[in-house]
């Protein structure tokens, strides 16, 4: 984290992410955000989770001027990205 308060992510860690079990591909996720013509860039990654070991986060910046509600982009989801599916926290 700069001063500025501003971060730059350069790299992952890990290529996945194991939740409940399954393992998740960021990668995969990421690529359908990018499909979407409202969004201009996204980056997914795994956050500790006691119930699951860990669990999915994603961050989304859309481009100038579009708007995206939590429930447009959860219903983009449905029945195309599977390791999406179950989750509550998108």
């Amino acid at each position: 984290m700069q001063e500025s308060g501003h971060a730059r992510i350069v790299g992952r860690l890990k290529d996945m992410i194991i939740r409940g079990g399954e393992n998740v591909y960021p990668r995969e996720i990421e690529d359908f955000l990018h499909m979407n013509p409202k969004i201009q860039e996204a980056q997914v990654f795994g956050i500790p989770d006691s119930r699951l070991g860990e669990d999915i986060a994603v961050w989304i910046c859309l481009k100038n001027g579009e708007t995206m509600t939590v429930k447009e982009l959860k219903d983009s989801f449905k029945g195309k990205v599977k390791s999406l599916q179950n989750t509550s926290k998108v």
